[in-house]
């Protein structure tokens, strides 16, 4: 059964096909043309941390109900932000999937003590730092291989959902991502010269006025 996929949770197989065709579908857009839906993805992410944030600070200032309100209100403030910002948003996604693996491989226990800065946070922290800074300067090269990563993923854990197997999905994962970092790059390059061209082109000469 595809529910074997999900250990620990009782979705029927219904659940989990149609949750690994939204993941497969999902993936395969985002890693050919990752690129062009970027700014509806990133509408999407800012609304879910939006939402969870106001949730967050609602429920703990006034219960459930002020959470929900403030999770809305929270939505609708994320994906404004996140649309109009969504180089500077997609650059610090990228630096902090990289603090979080950093802060992984320093043995970070997410366990705080008041007062005190963990060496793995300051690491992580820092990598946030440098990685955001690099991935804004450069997010209009990279913009299709990251597109082109997440896709991949994407499309991996909807083929592991079908009980593909760990290394078929990952392979196929990590082909998928291959192949779109190729195809999105040569799309963006291409993009980009036929607006160098355009601009380097100088406008038609007016028409001459009509003899009298």
């Amino acid at each position: 059964m595809a529910a074997a996929a999900l250990p620990g949770l009782n979705f029927g197989p219904e659940v989990t096909y149609i949750l690994a065709a939204i993941l497969i579908i999902t993936g395969l857009a985002l890693a050919f043309y990752g690129h062009g839906l970027w700014t509806t993805v990133m509408s999407m992410i800012g609304a879910l941390l939006g939402s969870a944030v106001g949730f967050l600070f609602g429920a703990a200032l006034g219960g459930v109900v002020a959470g929900l309100v403030l999770a809305l209100v929270g939505a609708v403030i994320g994906s404004i932000l996140f649309t109009k910002l969504v180089k500077v948003a997609l650059a610090f996604l990228v630096g902090l999937l990289a603090a979080a693996v950093v802060y992984g491989l320093l043995g970070g226990s997410a366990r705080f003590t008041e007062g005190r800065l963990d060496s793995a946070l300051i690491g992580a922290l820092l990598v946030l730092i440098v990685v955001f800074g690099i991935s804004y300067y450069f997010i209009d090269d990279i913009i299709g291989i990251i597109t082109a990563a997440i896709g991949g993923l994407l499309l991996a854990l909807g083929l592991y959902l079908l009980n593909a197997g760990t290394l078929t999905a990952g392979l196929a994962g990590l082909g998928v991502f291959l192949l779109g970092a190729l195809v999105q790059t040569a799309t963006i390059k291409k993009k980009q010269r036929a607006r160098t061209r355009a601009a380097a082109t100088p406008p038609p000469p007016p028409p001459p006025p009509p003899s009298l």
